[in-house]
């Protein structure tokens, strides 16, 4: 169902287990949005000064924020099938996610998360942008939040 190229730049040493639960969320994240052909994601976890450099490169914004996505296609949930038809072979790369490890750390702190379930969030979200979700809106902001918290098992 899904394939992940994994690059650990981040001091923090990302364990099997761990990429296993955040291969798990993903793949959760896919089935629930009905994706269901062969998937690949590439998936980098960064330093802060690697991703204030990507966010400036690319967003014009000079900070290390959490998490960026760059999907491959706009909006794949609402066109996988000319997206199949266009490009026959899979896996299908659906996009690259990129995570500042010292970020999700932070947040795991400040929420009382581990770091393990503070990736897997991040995972999520990220998954949701790849398919063409926002929350720019706070429209969009809220049906983001209600899908990820379903996958997530929040009360």
């Amino acid at each position: 169902m899904l394939v992940v190229a994994y690059d650990n730049r981040s001091e923090f040493e990302i364990e099997d287990a761990m990429l296993e639960e955040i291969e798990d969320a993903m793949v959760r994240t896919l089935l629930h949005q009905e994706i269901g052909v062969e998937c690949e994601i590439s998936f980098s976890f960064v330093e802060p000064a690697e991703m204030q450099s990507l966010n400036a490169e690319y967003r014009g914004i000079n900070e290390a924020t959490d998490v960026l996505s760059f999907p491959m296609y706009d909006h794949l949930i609402d066109n996988l099938e000319s997206v199949l038809e266009e490009n026959q072979c899979l896996p299908l790369l659906i996009g690259d996610v990129v995570i500042n490890t010292q970020q999700a750390k932070c947040q795991a702190d400040e929420y009382g998360n581990s770091l393990c379930r503070e990736l897997c969030y991040l995972s999520v979200h990220s998954v949701l942008h790849l398919l063409g979700y926002d929350h720019m809106e706070d429209e969009e902001k809220s049906d983001m939040r209600i899908i990820e918290k379903d996958l997530m098992g929040d009360d």
